[in-house]
């Protein structure tokens, strides 16, 4: 799938899904999920002076990081403002994005809260409603 194709089906889905969720947001993850299947609540680590340094899943350090009150993900207006910044919209969206195996939207109830990065959004009760990749 190219830039191009992932901004437009993002765009078509939230067109198809705005008036059925309070939130939707794009997550990127490692983990495979199903359509419907509601995602785990994001651990927080507000202190890090990186946004990209995370403590590895599974770890001693991950686990002893703080909750969020939803699932972390980005606003489709943030996601897609950076695909259109892209020369090459035909570029390969997963290699673009390959820090992580898969992109899914996922909807539920705005729930963000404070320490949120620029361009995130803090969902309740978040279900996948879509696989990007």
């Amino acid at each position: 799938m190219t830039l191009a194709e992932m901004k437009e089906l993002v765009l078509r889905i939230q067109t198809n899904e705005e008036n059925n969720y309070n939130t939707i947001g794009i997550r990127f993850e490692n983990k495979s999920r199903e359509i419907g299947e509601e995602c785990e609540w994001s651990k927080n680590n507000a202190d890090r002076e990186d946004e990209r340094d995370f403590p590895e899943y599974g770890t001693a350090e991950y686990d002893e990081m703080g909750v969020m009150d939803g699932t972390s993900a980005w606003y489709i207006s943030e996601v897609i403002a950076t695909v259109s910044k892209q020369k090459d919209q035909m570029q390969d969206a997963q290699r673009f994005y390959c820090a992580d195996d898969h992109c899914y939207i996922i909807a539920g109830y705005h729930g963000n809260q404070d320490g949120c990065d620029e361009g995130e959004v803090v969902i309740q009760e978040a279900k996948v409603i879509a696989t990007i990749f």
